[in-house]
């Protein structure tokens, strides 16, 4: 999966919700010029995965990569019958997991609280009952139905403590899901595995979450926000350009997953807190923070809150920002909060 050094002039579409990104900003420096550029990608969580990066050789890259993806995978995947996760959401009763799944799963609480319930690891079930996992319904759920699968939702279902210094978790037969946030983990991970090995100048990206250090081939790294235009092939359309370095990104969309049912469109976005889908005037939000692990639970919260809601709690957190494209009136409106870096003019 070896790939030439980092051509200047590409971009390269890496969420197909979300995110493109390229490898040029600027006109680049003598320096960076200098600076070999090594490129892998691959599969891994049921999407791809890209990194740029200077320093070690491929052939050392690569299994280090596979390594770290594999165990993510085997510790937090929902599919896998042997997972961690999927241990606890086997039924009542307590489980003793890694201390790298603890880590997340007391992330995943923690996000849960500070964003009053907008984002829930235990909303599964509604996702379910909804049409988001397995078949779609011939017909909207009713009330009574909604209110039984609330019966099983809730993140203060779950429990996190240690017993004889294990950490064990016992989620109380809520199926706990940690897809709205392993994947930007798995981001982190892999940023953290490859900077030991004396990676430099680095981008990875799962399925549209990315994590980038250092600077791109000409400068700092440019991702492109995707428009929300449905009806637009991934990448096509760009509300503009982030040139970043030292930070997680992460976007979430509602434009390209939804469904209509009864004349009623239905988005995958979930409220958890009220049972139904969340279609509201937020159409995509981007957030960047320090990992990408809190970029992409923090994404999927700004799509479940009013965006005036969702400002306030990103402006009450220094460490993040945000980047909304906002409905108004039937028009696609960008609104960022106060530190947010600029957006230019997309190529």
């Amino acid at each position: 999966m070896g790939q030439p050094p980092c051509s200047p002039t590409p971009w390269l579409l890496v969420g197909a919700a979300a995110l493109s990104l390229g490898c040029t900003a600027a006109a680049p420096e003598a320096s960076e010029v200098a600076t070999s550029y090594h490129r892998l990608e691959g599969e891994a969580f049921g999407t791809t995965w890209h990194l740029t990066w200077a320093g070690p050789e491929p052939e050392v890259v690569e299994p280090l990569v596979t390594e770290v993806l594999a165990r993510v995978d085997q510790r937090m995947s929902s599919w896998r019958p042997d997972s961690e996760l999927s241990a606890i959401r086997q039924g009542p009763g307590v489980v003793v997991v890694s201390e790298e799944t603890a880590e997340v799963v007391s992330a995943a609480l923690s996000l849960a609280d500070a964003t009053h319930g907008a984002f829930d690891p235990t909303v599964e079930p509604l996702m379910e009952l909804w049409g988001f996992r397995g078949e779609r319904p011939a017909q909207p759920p009713t009330d009574e139905q909604i209110a039984s699968v609330m019966d099983r939702v809730g993140f203060h279902r779950v429990e996190l403590f240690r017993h004889g210094g294990l950490p064990l978790v016992d989620a109380h037969g809520a199926a706990l899901d940690l897809s709205a946030i392993a994947k930007g983990h798995g981001v982190d991970a892999v940023h953290h595995a490859l900077s030991l090995r004396g990676a430099t100048d680095l981008l990875v990206e799962i399925g549209g979450e990315v994590r980038v250090s250092g600077q791109g081939p000409s400068g700092l790294w440019s991702l492109a926000v995707e428009a929300p235009a449905p009806d637009a092939a991934p990448g096509e359309q760009r509300t503009g350009v982030l040139r970043v370095s030292n930070v997680g990104l992460a976007t979430s969309g509602n434009y390209r997953s939804a469904y209509t049912l009864d004349g009623v469109e239905v988005v995958h976005t979930m409220d958890p807190r009220t049972g139904r889908p969340r279609a509201g005037e937020v159409l995509a939000a981007t957030v960047v923070a320090p990992t990408t692990r809190a970029a992409d639970g923090w994404a999927t919260a700004l799509m479940v809150l009013p965006v005036d809601e969702g400002q306030e709690l990103i402006e009450r957190h220094a460490e993040l920002e945000a980047l909304w494209v906002v409905d108004v009136d039937g028009r696609p409106q960008v609104r960022a909060s106060s530190g947010m870096p600029d957006v230019t003019p997309a190529p």
